[in-house]
């Protein structure tokens, strides 16, 4: 493998009867198909792009991306089951959500078509969606139904008409909508707002990324986490002198287990 990998994203298509290229193509088309082409390469795990070049390359519209190993290494996976049609529950969250927007378009456009190519002599397949194409969920479905418990923060409660909860996960530092009866919140008599709280959903999962949607609340859980302060702090003063004469714990630790 080369240490810059190319993979070209192209656009075929018409504007006002004229064939899409560099100079034809509209600027909110252009900003879409990139940002598009970028959340593509990047996908659910955000990967960095710092040293992902492109170039922009005549014949249709081309963007020519120059991937870096890494890149390309949390791309190929995705790329490799692209040979398939029945794969959108298999793809990344995001990848898969841009294939079908692609797809989506074609099918109101009939000139309009994308293609993924890779270069020359690789093993990569060379990826075309049309209004032919039929790229779907196959046996593996991505989403799941769970029951889970939350832990974190209620940033908001309420609404005029859904009402939900807002809640800033303690672990990610991420915030979630969680959807929610409105009577079940107005009959809390304890006030949640801006206080750690536990929640019991009902959501569905993707089985590749664990992210989370339809979130539904089920009920609060208590919380109450509680210990003996001064149990903890006599804990640790009798942890603290019986590894005093050990330099580096941790060392320790590793030599003792063999490495």
């Amino acid at each position: 493998m080369s240490e810059n990998t190319s993979i070209e994203f192209v656009m075929r298509g018409k504007v006002a009867g004229q064939e899409i290229s560099p100079r034809t193509i509209g600027l909110s088309q252009f900003n879409e198909f990139n940002q598009q082409v970028e959340a593509f390469i990047a996908g659910s795990q955000k990967l960095k792009l710092d040293e992902t070049h492109v170039e922009i390359a005549e014949g249709s519209y081309i963007l020519r991306a120059l991937l870096p190993a890494a890149v390309l290494a949390g791309m190929e996976p995705d790329l490799k089951l692209l040979a398939r049609q029945d794969v959108l529950g298999e793809l990344d969250l995001k990848r898969a959500e841009i294939v079908q927007k692609w797809q989506s378009r074609t099918k109101n456009n009939p000139d309009l078509s994308y293609e993924l190519r890779s270069q020359e002599g690789s093993a990569l397949p060379q990826v075309r969606i049309s209004r032919e194409t039929d790229y779907r969920v196959g046996a593996i479905v991505p989403w799941v139904m769970v029951e889970k418990y939350l832990l974190g923060e209620v940033l908001d409660m309420g609404g005029a008409q859904k009402a939900n909860i807002h809640i800033r996960l303690q672990r990610e530092g991420k915030t979630l909508v969680v959807g929610a009866a409105q009577g079940y919140l107005r009959d809390q008599v304890e006030n949640r707002l801006y206080h750690k709280a536990l929640l019991h959903v009902r959501a569905e999962q993707h089985y590749r990324t664990g992210e989370l949607r339809n979130i539904q609340l089920i009920a609060f859980m208590d919380y109450q986490p509680v210990y003996n302060e001064e149990a903890l702090e006599r804990f640790a003063a009798q942890g603290a002198k019986a590894w005093a004469d050990v330099p580096d714990a941790a060392r320790w630790v590793r030599e003792t287990r063999g490495g």
